[in-house]
């Protein structure tokens, strides 16, 4: 059996993924504790074009014990790679439903618009066996009703939603998310 690995899906904006919010930091106690784990910086740091964005996770070895990590708009790679490809989990922070308006964010090519491009999450949960999702409720940028969204179309129960407060947009490390993973590759 492959060992499990965990790939790290950065927010838009950051050109130096080990150096942004707690990318970097995670990466590494990762790795101390001897999981696998790919901390890369993303091409496209600031659209995030899911043209780009999806074919490059591919290419860092996904597989059926591949852990996507996504953050942001990191999350929305992570939701819409899940719509094709098997994964052993995903685990979405500060995820959002639609582009909340933001023209820059439609521009990635990752939200419904109107009818088309509707997410698929019926695949998702066909194509990952565990998810798992955090949101803060002082998130400025994503708000509840957004998340919530994702996690009622994916089903996701109490067990794997985890509502922190006071975490903003988790741009700071949190102890949770390891311990998320953890279980996860303990089973």
């Amino acid at each position: 059996m492959n060992k499990v690995k965990v790939i790290i899906c950065p927010g838009n904006g950051c050109n130096n993924i080990r150096n942004a919010n707690w990318y970097g930091q995670f990466h590494d106690e990762l790795t101390s504790r001897g999981i696998t784990s790919v901390c890369q910086t993303f091409p496209d740091p600031y659209v995030a074009r899911r043209s780009l964005w999806l074919p490059f996770i591919e290419s860092l070895g996904t597989d059926t014990n591949t852990i996507l990590v996504g953050h942001s708009s990191g999350a929305q790679a992570a939701l819409r790679y899940a719509e094709t490809h098997e994964l052993k989990a995903i685990v979405l922070v500060s995820a959002t439903y639609s582009d909340l308006g933001d023209a820059g964010e439609r521009a990635s090519g990752y939200y419904p618009q109107g009818e088309t491009n509707l997410y698929d999450f019926e695949a998702m949960k066909r194509n990952v066996g565990i998810i798992h999702q955090f949101h803060s409720d002082t998130d400025p940028f994503i708000p509840l009703k957004e998340a919530e969204q994702i996690r009622d179309g994916l089903g996701i129960d109490d067990k794997g939603y985890h509502m922190l407060k006071g975490r903003s947009h988790f741009f700071d490390s949190f102890p949770e998310l390891m311990d998320v993973i953890e279980s996860i590759i303990k089973g």
